[in-house]
């Protein structure tokens, strides 16, 4: 006991003995340890919002780098993209009423594809892409709500960065307060965004203004209570990346000079003199077929520097199999490396990358589809588009809706689809499940094979795809037994 802890004892037996607790089980545990081994490792406790703040910007910036100019992170990158958004979340009414359904879906195409983005530029599901894209690089972006009045559908929506965001101002509406930009209350709940403003030229004013959080969508992966903003996604692969990157550029010019075949003229006779006049025939450089040769005492030595690519692809290979650990995809869906894939650990590692995938998608529908959807339905209501008498007290009935995700393609598909037709009919799965599961609508799944089989019947044909297997098996018998002479009495043949 040194000498701090005998004066805490006289004052305070009771606070000694938390001490000395405390100190013991630092020893417990090896991760608590201080010694020569990691007295390097400086590791702090605090506020998230306080720890993130200095760091984030840098974080973001290291983060845009690699998206510009590196293909291994682009890989990585362009693997949730494809995944999670493919061609778009696209949504189905679900307010009761079919022709309801119809109509809002009408006006949906309609403002999704030509009205959506207040620059006019971007469809609604490149707008998906785009938000995906900046919260994984930027770690979170905002989306605002804006109302056009002069517009078919009023409904507008403004993407911002968050480097707009006035980190500047610490004092917002009353008691709240403004940290990195946005006004928060003592609950730490946001109320506003205060938005640095831009000149169309690309410079920004002195001025923010203040956007209220219920037209503001913020999207960023929310990890601690404390935590007001995103941190790029990519931050615990910055550094990998980046080595990586440096490892291959290194390797590559290694390669160069190891293509480079070079020649050293070797001379034994040591008072040459540089003036001389067979000089004149020194060799410079070589072609090919070339014959030449040397002066008296010259001799030829070859520098063939040998380097092998196989360690160089191990290390990369490694590299990124963390990379993918690191991000919960596999190392196959990282590298687009199958070679060594067989079906079932292609399989386990797409279903794994799966479980990956599908809580983003989530929430890109339940914080950023939902929301737009319902401002939709309420702005075409607004307008006059639909005629609901009582939508303002039923509004959650007329702004329901499913949103069908992109699917993923099979690795054996008659063994899977085997296996979905047995869990159907078992109960195991519905056909909205499997619908689901491929990215496609059961209703309009079934609408369309209706009119196929309308239309196939119109010109005397069947089509046995709309046909059960069991179905078709006992048309099959029937056939048969007619065309042997037998006679059909219910199931047996006379």
């Amino acid at each position: 006991m040194n000498v701090l802890e005998k004066i805490v004892a006289f004052i305070s037996p009771g606070t000694a003995l938390k001490r000395m607790y405390a100190k013991q089980m630092l020893k417990y545990y090896e991760a608590g340890e201080m010694n020569r081994f990691t007295d390097s490792w400086r590791a702090l406790n605090g506020d998230d919002e306080n720890m993130a703040a200095p760091e984030r910007d840098i974080i973001k910036a290291r983060a845009r780098y690699l998206e510009r100019n590196s293909d291994i992170a682009n890989s990585l990158i362009s693997a949730f993209l494809r995944n999670v958004i493919g061609t778009g979340i696209k949504p189905q009414a679900r307010t009761g009423s079919k022709d309801l359904d119809d109509k809002l879906e009408e006006l949906w195409k309609k403002w999704a594809t030509t009205n959506c983005d207040i620059t006019g530029q971007s469809t609604f599901y490149e707008l998906q892409k785009m938000l995906l894209l900046r919260r994984f690089v930027d770690g979170e972006i905002l989306v605002n709500k804006v109302y056009d009045n002069n517009a078919e559908i009023p409904l507008k929506l403004q993407v911002i960065k968050t480097d707009l965001l006035d980190t500047s101002r610490f004092n917002g509406n009353g008691k709240n307060v403004v940290r990195s930009g946005v006004e928060v209350t003592s609950y730490l709940k946001p109320v506003a965004y205060w938005i640095l403003q831009k000149t169309p030229d690309g410079f920004l004013t002195l001025d923010s203004k203040r956007v209220k959080a219920e037209n503001m969508i913020h999207l960023f992966d929310k990890t601690s209570p404390e935590q007001i903003r995103g941190i790029s996604e990519l931050a615990p692969l910055i550094k990998r990346t980046k080595s990586i990157e440096d490892f291959l550029d290194a390797e590559t010019m290694s390669a160069k000079i190891a293509a480079c075949f070079s020649i050293f003229i070797k001379r034994n006779n040591g008072g040459y003199n540089q003036y001389a006049e067979n000089d004149k025939n020194r060799i410079e450089e070589i072609h090919p077929g070339m014959i030449s040769y040397l002066n008296q005492g010259e001799s030829i030595e070859t520098a063939n520097p040998s380097r092998s690519m196989t360690s160089a692809r191990d290390v990369v290979n490694l590299q990124q199999r963390l990379m993918g650990a690191g991000a919960g995809l596999s190392y196959e869906l990282v590298s687009r490396d199958f070679n060594n894939a067989n079906f079932s650990s292609a399989r386990q590692g797409l279903l794994e990358d799966q479980m990956t995938f599908k809580p983003i998608q989530k929430y890109m529908i339940e914080h950023f589809c939902n929301p737009i959807w319902s401002d939709f339905v309420e702005a075409c209501v607004l307008k006059g588009l639909i005629n609901i008498k009582d939508f303002f007290t039923n509004k959650e009935k007329y702004t329901n809706s499913a949103w069908i995700a992109p699917g993923w393609s099979w690795i054996d598909p008659e063994k899977e689809v085997n296996a979905d037709i047995k869990a159907m009919q078992n109960g195991g799965k519905t056909l909205s499940q499997w619908c689901a599961e491929r990215g496609d609508d059961w209703q309009s799944q079934l609408d369309q094979m209706a009119r196929e089989k309308e239309y196939a019947e119109k010109l005397g044909l069947k089509l046995n795809i709309h046909t059960p297997e069991a179905v078709q098996a006992a048309q099959s018998n029937h056939v048969q037994n007619i065309e042997g002479g037998g006679k059909i009495s219910g199931s047996k043949q006379e």
